[in-house]
């Protein structure tokens, strides 16, 4: 299984379902009539409000979706969207062709196997457990980097790396 990041230009047909500064999608389907339905999260000012939408003509959310890629998330801001997206090899490479029969511009984020790069290792797991069970995170810090690397065994540099190493696996599962 391979997990992709794609930045896409949203189509014009879209724009007037698109016309607000900023959503997220939530979950997203086609009909037996290709008509795409979505659940989104719609931000205006500060607060995000749930909306539904139905009845969808999206061509590039149908050339998605008919690739074989399952659609994890969606940002949608203004003219542009970020997807992030889970298929097999044949299923991107499906992607890929529909998305050029549309000649919509597009940019590969990135492409790696679906668990590979947010795997903790049993080291970072254990060292950002007990960073957050001591209070590293808390301002101010309940505790240094030096005591955590006593309690984990390890140089304060190696816990250093490890805590960080770890911090930038969860932020970039939860961003991509």
């Amino acid at each position: 299984m391979l997990k992709v990041v794609i930045r896409t230009k949203v189509p014009k047909d879209c724009s007037k379902a698109h016309h607000r500064n900023f959503m997220t999608l939530q979950r997203i389907q086609a009909d037996h009539e290709g008509k795409i339905r979505a659940f989104v999260m719609v931000k205006s000012n500060r607060n995000y409000t749930p909306t539904i939408i139905e009845n969808h003509g999206c061509k590039l959310a149908k050339a998605l979706l008919s690739s074989g890629v399952i659609i994890l998330y969606a940002q949608i801001k203004k003219s542009e969207a970020l997807w992030i997206l889970t298929c097999t090899w044949d299923g991107f490479r499906r992607l890929l062709s529909n998305l050029d029969n549309l000649k919509l511009n597009y940019e590969i984020i990135s492409k790696t196997m679906f668990f590979e790069e947010n795997v903790l290792t049993h080291k970072e797991l254990e060292a950002l457990r007990l960073a957050l069970e001591y209070g590293y995170f808390e301002n101010p810090k309940k505790v240094k980097l030096k005591e955590l690397a006593k309690i984990l065994g390890v140089s304060e540099a190696t816990a250093s790396v490890l805590i960080r190493k770890a911090m930038k696996k969860v932020a970039e599962y939860f961003i991509y």
